[in-house]
């Protein structure tokens, strides 16, 4: 986390950010990614289609990320059998296990810690 406290912190309950597509700031709330456990805090006005708020996985656009996704999908995506579904688990702690050295954060300012979200984008729009 950076120490940076002159870095101007959007509440988005307020609804007073910056809100034209391709617009980006940072936000007082804080968002995890549900893939590598990632935080981040700045957020991107996306255009249409998907107009509003989106916070990117700041690790998103990495290959180690999009193979652990992939994973991660598979085992919510198709109904398997108990012990596939075990074995693939594994698997994905044991990736996850081995990226955690290669996660980057991206916080900047103090956000609040208790106001958090899973991000909206787990790859990134260039990806």
């Amino acid at each position: 986390m950076s120490d940076t406290n002159d870095v101007q912190l959007y509440d988005l309950r307020r609804k007073t950010y910056p809100n034209q597509r391709g617009d980006s700031f940072r936000s007082l709330q804080v968002f995890l990614c549900p893939i590598c456990a990632a935080l981040t805090n700045k957020v991107v006005m996306g255009g249409y289609p998907g107009y509003g708020v989106r916070a990117v996985c700041p690790n998103s656009v990495e290959d180690w990320h999009h193979n652990l996704e992939d994973r991660v999908g598979l085992l919510h995506k198709f109904p398997h059998p108990k012990s596939y579904k075990e074995e693939l688990q594994k698997e994905i702690d044991e990736m996850r296990e081995a990226y955690k050295s290669l996660i980057k954060n991206d916080i900047v300012g103090n956000p609040d810690m208790n106001l958090m979200s899973a991000v909206t984008n787990t790859r990134s729009f260039h990806a």
